[in-house]
């Protein structure tokens, strides 16, 4: 990696902002010009650049193993159900359809390639956000060593935390990606924007131009949620840029509302007509809306839940904690010995730490594990805000020999605003609690725990220890979640080593391995069906409850909205009639198939008497539960005798 100077390098280009001058004369004497550094910095960074590229090298090269393992029937079934018909079943609540979907065609519907797309779009964009994010703090941070190994070390420890995407989300792309891989991405172009104004150059139109397309797919896939994370972005961006003056700043804004009305002309010209989809979205969510939780309650939820990880995280590691605040009190100067003491009881507390996590299972991946992971990114957050809390309150220091976080001013103190807030904007909305989401979208965070370890110049050096510590094992618990999540317990399906045989006569399903049981229940279920499919795909079924993956395993495509929701069959049954206007449904002579993994109800029935169906007339069971999976599959009754009498 080349040395920056002052002669070729970037950091002789940058005054830095105001008060972020070194730490002392004799320091910046020692450094003139930044030109000179200790072989020693350079030597640790390259370190920890290749130790973060091992850990992101870890869960990458996991993603990629089990690209073509398993398939989650619910879920990731509904993603690629969606994907196979983006441009025709518009009655959706999300349109990642119309990002994804095209996509999924390029690649000839191959379930493993699109997944492999999924670990090249988290690695591009969180490269793109940790870039930026280290070339802005550069400028911030005039004492950093004087070598690219510095913005190596930082961009790559970012992306081995972008490894928890994979802590327990299905392996297929879905909307919550789009939301999160667009708020980072959004983040790197404000990054981007302020690192120019702060080197006192013009902002390239190109930046402005890129938001369009941004915008428009992160609010189509997940609108309440992008529009929060867009809020706060613009927010940010306005306080980052506004030095640049006020013209500079209405040339952007006039580009970003250019390109974003571009691409929606774009969108509706080539891709799909958004003035139908769109009002059939706005529908499917006033459904959902009308039983789900009010905003309220889930602020209730979010607050207590995240409020019970605070108090657990704080009951199993009080120890480090209060080090960590010791470690700030007590002062480098009161003697060698009393430093080494307190660097021993960090030392011992981060070790006790440690033993509690590895021995409590949170540093093991999957669905199921999320309440006891989570524990540990709560953690390595807590001790760097202690930390950083610590710097930014030490007055014993005169401001010219004070730690960088003190000297960081409005615009600092709006991007650590935009670090904080960012992971749990895009994670707004969720039914969950609102850290299952907001820990998926780590590499803010581990931006955040960066510019602490970077900022904190003037803290005794324990505290120092211990932020750098917190900076590792953010990227060591990162890869080790993801890696366990995907090769132990990916979402909702066997472990890969499980998944080893392929499903025949199901083409849709070619490019993945199933556990042989399940393998063997596909093929025979396409068997059964297969003489009542249209040739081609395109078999309209309803899929009761949750049944999306199967209808995609048979190439069908689904009455009204793809998800069946088995808590809301209200909001099902609204969705078929709505596919049926004027009582007569899009299928023509051919009924849907119908597949229950339950007994028929009332509501079923009352919604296919309203698209001029009869249950009891219309249909007939295939064949017993036992042959086909353990669901009980309907055909048309007329289907059904045509069928038998041809086998006669």
């Amino acid at each position: 990696m080349e040395d920056l100077t002052a002669q070729g390098g970037t950091v002789a280009t940058a005054a830095g902002p105001s008060g972020s001058q070194p730490l002392a004369p004799s320091m910046s004497a020692a450094r003139p010009g930044l030109t000179s550094r200790r072989p020693t910095s350079a030597q640790l960074l390259c370190l920890a650049t290749l130790g973060s590229v091992a850990a992101a090298s870890a869960w990458i090269l996991a993603a990629a193993l089990t690209a073509g393992h398993g398939l989650d029937h619910t879920d990731e079934g509904l993603y690629l159900l969606s994907y196979r018909w983006w441009n025709t079943d518009l009655r959706t609540f999300t349109g990642a359809q119309f990002v994804y979907g095209p996509v999924f065609q390029l690649l000839g519907h191959n379930v493993a390639s699109l997944r492999l797309v999924r670990v090249l779009t988290i690695i591009g964009a969180s490269a793109a956000f940790g870039w930026s994010f280290m070339r802005w703090l550069r400028i911030r941070r005039p004492n950093a060593p004087a070598t690219r190994w510095w913005e190596a070390a930082g961009t790559t420890a970012i992306v081995a935390c972008a490894g928890m995407s994979y802590s327990w989300l299905p392996l297929s792309p879905g909307y919550n990606d789009l939301s999160l891989l667009g708020g980072l991405l959004a983040a790197a172009v404000v990054l981007r924007m302020a690192a120019e104004v702060e080197l006192g150059r013009a902002i390239p139109a190109w930046l402005a131009l890129s938001t369009g397309p941004l915008v428009f797919a992160m609010l189509i896939a997940k609108w309440a949620s992008s529009a929060l994370t867009l809020l706060v972005v613009a927010v940010v961006a306005v306080v980052m840029i506004a030095p640049g003056g006020y013209r500079q700043m209405v040339r952007l804004v006039v580009l970003a509302l250019a390109s974003f009305v571009l691409t929606i002309v774009a969108v509706q010209l080539f891709l799909v007509r958004l003035d139908q989809a769109i009002p059939l979205m706005l529908s499917t969510n006033k459904l959902i809306a009308a039983g789900s939780n009010s905003p309220e309650s889930l602020l209730l939820m979010y607050r207590l839940r995240f409020g019970e990880l605070i108090t657990r995280m704080a009951q199993e590691h009080w120890v480090l904690l209060s080090v960590t605040l010791i470690a700030l009190l007590i002062r480098d100067r009161v003697g060698p010995k009393a430093t080494a003491v307190v660097l021993v009881a960090a030392a011992a507390a981060a070790a006790r730490s440690c033993w509690i996590l590895v021995a409590g299972g949170a540093l093991t991946g999957g669905n199921a594990n999320i309440p006891k992971y989570s524990v540990a990114p709560t953690l390595v957050i807590a001790t760097t805000l202690i930390v950083a809390l610590g710097a930014l309150l030490d007055w014993r220091r005169p401001t010219g020999q004070a730690s960088s976080l003190r000297r960081e001013g409005w615009r600092g103190a709006a991007m650590v605003a935009l670090l904080l807030l960012l992971p749990f904007t895009q994670a707004a909305g969720t039914g969950n609690p609102i850290y299952y989401m907001a820990f998926n979208c780590f590499p803010p965070f581990a931006a955040l725990i960066i510019f602490v370890l970077t900022g904190i110049e003037a803290t005794p050096r324990a505290a120092r220890a211990i932020t750098a510590t917190a900076a590792a094992g953010a990227v060591v618990l990162s890869a080790s979640i993801a890696t366990s999540g995907l090769l132990l317990h990916p979402y909702r399906v066997p472990a890969p080593s499980l998944t080893t045989a392929h499903a025949s006569g199901v083409p849709a399903l070619s490019s993945v391995t199933l556990t042989p049981e399940k393998a063997a229940g596909y093929s025979q279920l396409a068997r059964l069906v297969g003489p009542y499919l249209k040739p081609g795909g395109g078999t309209y079924m309803m899929g009761f409850d949750g049944l999306p993956g199967v209808i995609f395993a048979l190439d069908g495509r689904s009455v009204g909205e793809g998800w069946y929701s088995a808590r809301d069959r209200r909001r099902t049954a609204a969705g078929i009639r709505a596919a049926c206007p004027g009582g007569k449904g899009p299928w023509g002579s051919r009924p849907p198939i119908l597949v229950f993994s339950r007994k028929v109800s009332g509501s079923e029935i009352r919604a296919l008497k309203a698209c001029g169906l009869t249950f009891s007339r219309d249909y007939r069971q295939l064949a017993s539960a036992s042959q086909t999976m353990g669901l009980t599959v309907y055909v048309g009754t007329a289907e059904l005798a045509a069928h038998e009498k041809s086998m006669q």
